[in-house]
């Protein structure tokens, strides 16, 4: 774990860096000059491969970068790797309000009604067009690694974080699991239109995926990232959304499929997770009023999981 933590400090000062600065290609020991002269190689190999993919990031050459990087990761160390794939990341984070700009206008969205379907690729969207224009942009964009989504009447690319699941094998292990947490995202998103899509047992399992992360990882590059997303999960567990309330609003009770689930939760785990004490202390609370949202549930999650 130190040796990792280490790693994952390395990795995250690099990636903060402008300046393009080549990975540490040294080796430890020697075992003759056969296997001395092949261990250089290889990391030779990995070195160029490695500052191959550097000029189609910085150029901002997402479909190159990504074909690229599919057919050629392998070939690279794991830190080389990790800072290949945060960058492409970043990358996809700084062009994806241009790639938005132009499926926003009214004809892009009035052509998409007829077009989209819900977990379909761009590039199936793409083949079911007639339209040249628009059949460009989808295709486009599918190869540029960003799909397409719906919510409130719009439609609007997005990262496809299922796509980074191929470079899962040759990062580091902090990297692979931010991986699994946001191709689970980009996936099921968690809510839209103000209320929450998946059922309360996966808002509680995301939370809990989340903060292991954030206990097992605390020197990674993505921490912040991984935070911010627990707590707004953590919100989603102890408040629910506008149109999915945890308490109904008629009533102030607690949503029953929220009690069923967070009992489950609580009765398969022992763990001494923080977020598991605070459900448990809630539930408890909750047992013991009826499941009613009254003064002391509400002092509860003010004190516990305060909104602001």
């Amino acid at each position: 774990m130190k040796k990792h933590v280490v790693l994952s400090a390395a990795i995250a000062l690099f990636i903060g860096l402008q300046a393009v600065v080549s990975a540490p290609a040294g080796a430890e020991g020697a075992a003759g000059a056969k296997a001395g002269g092949s261990g250089t190689a290889a990391l030779s190999h990995a070195e160029a491969v490695y500052k191959g993919a550097l000029p189609l990031l910085s150029s901002g050459n997402l479909p190159g970068a990504i074909a690229y990087m599919k057919t050629k990761l392998y070939a690279v160390t794991p830190y080389q790797a990790t800072v290949l794939t945060l960058k492409l990341e970043n990358l996809h984070k700084a062009l994806l309000p241009s790639w938005e700009k132009k499926f926003s206008s009214s004809d892009v969205q009035r052509k998409l009604i007829s077009v989209y379907k819900g977990g379909v690729s761009m590039t199936k969207l793409a083949e079911s067009t007639e339209n040249a224009s628009l059949r460009a942009l989808l295709l486009s964009a599918g190869e540029s690694g960003y799909k397409l989504d719906t919510a409130e009447g719009t439609f609007y690319p997005v990262i496809d974080y299922a796509a980074y699941r191929k470079y899962k094998n040759f990062v580091t292990d902090d990297i692979s699991s931010y991986i699994s947490i946001m191709a689970d995202e980009s996936d099921l998103p968690p809510s839209k239109d103000n209320g929450l899509i998946i059922a309360w047992g996966e808002v509680a399992d995301r939370a809990l995926t989340q903060e292991q992360f954030i206990q097992s990882y605390p020197a990674s590059n993505r921490l912040q990232a991984v935070k911010k997303l627990y707590n707004q999960y953590a919100v989603n567990t102890f408040y629910g959304q506008n149109n999915t309330p945890l308490f109904h609003y008629d009533n102030l009770e607690m949503d029953l499929e929220a009690q069923k689930a967070y009992t489950s939760i609580l009765s398969k785990n022992n763990s001494t997770s923080d977020f598991l004490q605070k459900l448990d202390g809630f539930m408890k609370l909750m047992k013991s009023n009826g499941y009613l949202l009254d003064d002391a549930a509400k002092q509860y999650l003010k004190t516990e999981v305060p909104l602001s």
